[in-house]
């Protein structure tokens, strides 16, 4: 387990893992640690008294059971290894423990997510023995093929008539300016934008304090960026962006309905990928969206991105029957932005494995029960 003693060992080894997301980091882990709801368990695993593997978990107190968690608040990281570590090693020690720990946690369940970026799920499936599975996707881009070596978009969704190209030279016309002063008051401004815009998709805001939380862990340390967008004076879209190294998350991207006509999120958008393109960043990830060919996923795919899949794997090690008898949702205002496992499957006898396509099928056709 992580110590405080330890964690310049482990910043070390965060460093040397080029596929690591900043949701690996220790910063990531402060970010949610100022929310209040979850205690960090950063387990590793050691060879030749050096670390060469880890895996971020989150434990959330319930009174309808205890969850231990690598997929909280949006965040998708799974097991981290050195490339010259004995991987199918790592990944025993690392599973093996996060069981042992949820048990010592009286913890109903512990679900853990793939990394999308490495061909590793079979290590899972071998050593965590899931009981149930969902195949979720994460949209992403290859910034190489968009830029040439100078810098120069060549991707021909840009380049040739499109609908992408065409709003493109539509936001470059309208009264935008792009801002990213990173500032408390832009934040409490866009945040307002963001809850109206949830509220409007009937989904839960993400908490203020993750956003703050962003500014103060990640942004002083050049691992976050808020991009803004102005119109006349007016705050009208704004993202949050977190990265490390070699891939930037587009973490979240909220604009005020009211001036959709003038593409300010494709400004943005256009904006941050060549920022992240200059600083040398190769995967701009999307993360995931609501379901496969939805308005969301078109608007990710139109600029030139590519799908991967991940799993989302749940151990179960309690009683479960308290949370087959809650409707999903109830079950999501208890575990709100925590995974617990897939609803769709909660009360469906023998069937254990299933895809976020369907889950969005079974959440869809309850809403408009």
């Amino acid at each position: 387990m992580l110590t405080r003693d330890s964690e310049i060992y482990y910043e070390e080894f965060f460093d040397q893992c080029r596929l690591a997301s900043i949701q690996h980091s220790l910063e990531w882990r402060d970010v949610i640690c100022g929310l209040e709801k979850d205690e960090p368990f950063f387990i590793i695993a050691k060879e030749n008294n050096k670390i060469v593997g880890a895996l971020p978990l989150y434990f959330y107190k319930c009174k309808h059971g205890n969850l231990l968690t690598s997929i909280a608040w949006y965040t998708i990281s799974g097991i981290i290894c050195s490339e010259d570590a004995h991987k199918r090693e790592v990944y025993r020690q690392l599973l093996d423990y996060s069981i042992l720990l949820a048990k010592e946690l009286d913890c109903n369940a512990v679900s853990i997510s793939t990394n999308p970026f490495l061909n590793d799920e079979e290590l899972y499936l071998e050593h965590l023995k899931p009981d149930y599975m969902l195949e979720n996707f994460i949209q992403y881009i290859k910034l190489r093929e968009i830029f040439n070596k100078d810098g120069v978009i060549v991707h021909p969704n840009y380049t040739r008539k499109s609908e992408l190209s065409r709003n493109l030279e539509r936001a470059v016309t309208q009264p935008l300016i792009i801002s990213e002063r990173q500032t408390q008051e832009y934040i409490d401004r866009w945040y307002k934008i963001h809850e109206k815009r949830m509220k409007e998709l009937n989904a839960e805001p993400i908490p203020k304090g993750l956003f703050d939380g962003i500014l103060k862990c990640l942004t002083p340390k050049g691992k976050g960026k808020f991009v803004f967008a102005f119109s006349r004076g007016e705050l009208v879209s704004g993202g949050a962006f977190i990265f490390n190294k070699k891939i930037m998350n587009a973490y979240m991207l909220s604009m005020d309905s009211k001036y959709k006509d003038l593409r300010s999120n494709y400004l943005i958008t256009y904006h941050v990928l060549n920022w992240a393109n200059r600083a040398g960043i190769e995967i701009f990830n999307w993360m995931s969206s609501d379901r496969r060919g939805g308005g969301v996923y078109k608007w990710k795919e139109q600029w030139g991105s590519r799908e991967l899949t991940c799993l989302y794997l749940t151990k179960i090690l309690g009683d479960i029957r308290h949370w087959r008898n809650m409707d999903y949702i109830e079950l999501k205002r208890n575990y709100g932005f925590h995974y617990l496992l897939p609803f769709n499957l909660l009360k469906t006898p023998g069937l254990k494995v299933t895809t976020k396509d369907d889950v969005a099928t079974f959440m869809q056709d309850r809403n408009e029960i």
